[in-house]
C-alpha cells in the first residue's frame, strides 16, 4: 500500500497490551504428585534394549514407566506367491496384548486399530523400494499396559527395524501429550 505524499510511512507495531492468562497451577500446586509417584513436570522413566529375541531378524524391548513392550521384526523375506508383483516392499504390522497386560484380564486396546496406526507411523520411515517383492513383518506384544501404549510400541518397533538392518530414512519416535490447560478449563 503506497503512502500519501507528505505523510509519514506507516509501519506495523505489535500491541503490547496483551491480556495475561491466570496461572493454571498455583505455587503450592507444584508439589503435586501423580499416582505413580512422579512430580508434575517429570516424565516416565524410559528403558530400551535391542536384540531381545534371538530368532528374529531384529528385536527391541522397551519400558516407559509401567508399560512394557517387546517387538520382533522378521524379513525382508520373499512375499507369498499369491501376492501381486510390486516394485516396492510390503510392511505387515501386528500388535497384540498378553492376557495379563491389563488389571482386568483380556481388556487390552483394539489390536487392529493399533496395528493400523503402527503401520501408518512406520511406512513413511522405511525405504520400501529397497526390497521389491519382499515383506517385512513387525510383531509387537504389550507385556504390561501402564498407559500410553501406542507411543511405546511405535518407538520400540522403530528400534527393532533398525536392529534388523532394514533401510530407513530415520528412526520414528512417538510420545503422547495431555494439554493441562484444556483440562483445567473443563473443570
Amino acid at each position: 500500500m503506497a503512502a500519501k505524499p507528505g505523510s509519514a510511512p506507516t509501519t506495523y507495531s505489535p500491541n503490547l497490551d496483551r491480556k495475561t492468562r491466570p496461572p493454571i497451577f498455583k505455587h503450592n500446586d507444584l508439589d503435586w504428585v501423580r499416582p505413580d509417584g512422579r512430580g508434575l513436570h517429570q516424565c516416565r522413566p524410559a528403558f530400551f534394549r535391542t536384540g531381545a529375541v534371538n530368532s528374529a531378524s531384529g528385536s527391541a524391548y522397551a519400558e516407559f514407566g509401567n508399560t512394557k513392550v517387546i517387538v520382533s521384526v522378521f524379513g525382508p523375506r520373499e512375499s507369498k506367491k499369491a501376492m501381486m508383483y510390486s516394485d516396492i516392499g510390503r510392511l505387515n504390522c501386528n500388535v497384540n496384548y498378553t492376557t495379563f497386560a491389563t488389571p482386568v484380564r483380556g481388556q487390552g486396546s483394539d489390536h487392529k486399530e493399533f496395528s493400523s496406526m503402527l503401520h501408518k507411523a512406520l511406512e513413511g520411515a522405511i525405504m520400501l523400494e529397497t526390497f521389491p517383492k519382499a515383506t517385512v513383518d513387525v510383531f509387537a506384544l504389550v507385556l504390561e499396559s501402564g498407559g500410553g501404549d501406542l507411543p511405546v510400541v511405535i518407538s520400540c518397533a522403530s528400534l527393532a527395524l533398525a536392529d534388523a538392518g532394514i533401510m530407513m530414512y530415520d528412526l520414528v519416535a512417538a510420545v503422547s501429550v495431555v494439554s493441562v490447560f484444556a483440562c483445567a478449563l473443563e473443570h
